[in-house]
């Protein structure tokens, strides 16, 4: 769990750990995706809540203001049901699945974000990047002031909780808007297939852990030590960032 203080705000990024948590994440999940987004149909879900096969089989993680959930996301891990990407990119992938790091990898899905806290009407799910927003050779408290709080606080969580479980790579299957936020913030991942229409227009992507770490690191050292490596043991921590 991790407190980051954003302007007047204080967030809580934590694993969810409770069923009654983990009905709030799918209460949410179900605002964004029915009533804020209209990618489901209300009739589909009379109980109000979202939730699917795979969640069982996923580690959950919400972002919390003083009122409650304001974001969450999932780390779906393998399982007999395979991977979503696999299920809705499987004939417009541009690799060989069977070269994919199965073994060592989890999906990053359903990431959602309460309207409150994206910037504009025509935002989607997620914030809207902007491009002037250059973070290179900066110092941290820039870094800092400059990130996006929820998307990249939310993955603080999923990459330490991979650490931890020996995972090496990520899957996801994401919005151009939101890959470009990522990217912005070294958060580094890969096509591997082409567009397809699920919850709108999205990409199947793969992402290597050590690559992101490497890239947080020549970036900014003290900003990987304080902030993205903050809380993560020792032993987890790979060899080139041991000591920091």
């Amino acid at each position: 769990m991790h407190k980051d203080t954003i302007g007047q705000t204080e967030f809580i990024f934590r694993r969810v750990d409770s069923p009654d948590l983990l009905e709030e994440v799918f209460r949410l999940r179900y605002q964004v995706y029915c009533k804020e987004c209209n990618f489901i149909k209300e009739e589909d879900y009379p109980d109000s809540i979202e939730k699917d096969k795979y969640d069982p089989h996923s580690v959950h993680f919400v972002a919390e203001d003083p009122y409650g959930i304001i974001g969450t996301v999932r780390l779906i891990l393998d399982s007999p049901y395979k991977f979503p990407f696999e299920e809705h990119c499987n004939d417009k992938l541009t690799v060989d699945i069977d070269s994919l790091p199965r073994g060592k990898a989890a999906e990053v899905s359903r990431l959602v974000i309460s309207k409150n806290y994206r910037r504009r009407t025509d935002d989607g799910l997620y914030y809207t990047p902007d491009f002037n927003d250059k973070v290179t050779g900066v110092d941290i408290a820039d870094i800092t002031k400059r990130i996006r709080p929820i998307a990249f606080g939310i993955y603080r969580e999923i990459y330490q909780e991979c650490k931890r479980r020996g995972i090496t790579h990520w899957f996801a299957i994401m919005e151009k808007s939101l890959w470009r936020l990522l990217y912005m913030h070294s958060f580094i991942f890969k096509p591997i297939g082409e567009e397809v229409d699920f919850y709108g227009m999205v990409t199947p992507y793969l992402a290597s852990i050590e690559e992101i770490e490497r890239a947080f690191y020549k970036k900014s050292p003290q900003f990987a030590a304080e902030y993205f490596f903050d809380g993560l043991e020792p032993q987890y921590r790979s060899s080139f960032i041991a000591n920091l």
